[in-house]
């Protein structure tokens, strides 16, 4: 198979490798489509925090969003057949430790993640996988389907703080994940969603999926905004998508008391100042956001039936041998580019 292997910080290579073999409960998978994360280039630029502190080690095969088609399954599989269309999950487990039995099985602390951690991923034409961390689609594209991962992160946040009609909503951030945060804030029925930053493209896209206003703290104030858009409300819940340790000081002036805040940006070892007085005299609860455990189903069902869209958000396609282009892109922090796919 050809696969885009990455053996060190800015050293790898588009190669022929031997094609895996599968286990007796496992598939191998012809991969159709792979949508390229900023942790695929922190692994290729070996800042990636797992790489620094000895978790996972190269070489490995990057991507953990992607889609493909059944080639071959295992023989104690029973719920997939050759040609089946599927997406599969960044968060592999153990299925045995406590977490694991308790459905939190993104804490699995024997976990794997796809293309991350101990386990190859998407950046092939051919990826050997767990058929239990599968799922089936039919009405989206290859290109499309490979966004479910993230999609899935987006409902897995929005549902954990539980955002329904009562909610006025803000997203701090209009990249990939806030945006589809957005989306599925608003299929989950949310009054108002408000996106807050992102450049001037990003907020008029994110018009176009549905927000009710943006908010650019750069030109205007971000509190008076906040009540002007809330009727003086503040936002009940809070879904911040960022990762910049500067926005969590604005994250408790938007939100009103008893109101929610969930945290979903990874920081990098970045530490961010919060008001811990106003946590706690306001009574607000913050909590993070792991993954995508257990949402898979509605979050396929969701896009599948347009209520989250991914088509919009994919910058460009590009043949997988052409992966170092695109952390080229990434790098240079092109205004234009918000998910690029790679076709294998």
């Amino acid at each position: 198979m050809k696969a885009f292997r990455i053996y060190g910080a800015y050293r790898a290579r588009y190669e022929e490798l031997a094609d895996p073999e599968i286990g007796p409960d496992e598939v191998l998978v012809r991969v159709r489509a792979t949508a390229v994360c900023g942790t695929d280039l922190e692994i290729y630029q070996g800042t990636m925090v797992y790489f620094c502190n000895g978790m996972a080690h190269y070489p490995i095969i990057p991507g953990h969003e992607w889609s493909g088609e059944v080639l071959e399954v295992g023989r104690d599989v029973s719920d997939f057949r050759v040609g089946d269309k599927v997406v599969g999950e960044c968060t592999v487990s153990c299925g045995y430790c406590e977490f694991c039995r308790m459905g939190w099985y993104n804490q699995c602390a024997n976990r794997r993640e796809t293309g991350i951690l101990n386990l190859d991923g998407g950046f092939a034409d051919k990826l050997r996988f767990p058929a239990a961390f599968l799922h089936k689609f039919e009405r989206l594209s290859f290109e499309e389907a490979c966004m479910c991962e993230t999609t899935a992160i987006s409902v897995y946040a929005v549902s954990s703080v539980q955002i329904g009609p009562r909610d006025q909503v803000a997203v701090l951030g209009a990249g990939p994940i806030g945006l589809q945060a957005l989306q599925a804030a608003k299929a989950h029925g949310a009054r108002k969603v408000v996106v807050i930053g992102g450049r001037p493209s990003r907020q008029q896209l994110a018009l176009q999926l549905g927000a009710d206003a943006v908010i650019d703290p750069r030109q205007q104030d971000l509190v008076q905004e906040t009540l002007k858009l809330t009727g003086g409300r503040k936002f009940d819940a809070v879904v911040e998508c960022t990762g910049n340790p500067v926005v969590t000081q604005d994250m408790l002036r938007i939100v009103r008391p008893c109101g929610r805040v969930v945290m979903v940006g990874l920081f990098n070892n970045r530490a961010g100042e919060i008001d811990l007085d106003a946590l706690v005299v306001n009574n607000v609860r913050i909590q993070g956001s792991l993954g995508s455990p257990n949402v898979w189903d509605e979050t396929l069902y969701l896009m599948e039936n347009g209520k989250v869209q991914t088509r919009p958000l994919i910058s460009v396609q590009l043949p997988l041998a052409q992966a170092l282009d695109v952390f080229k892109m990434m790098e240079e922090r092109r205004p234009d580019l918000i998910k690029a796919v790679l076709l294998p």
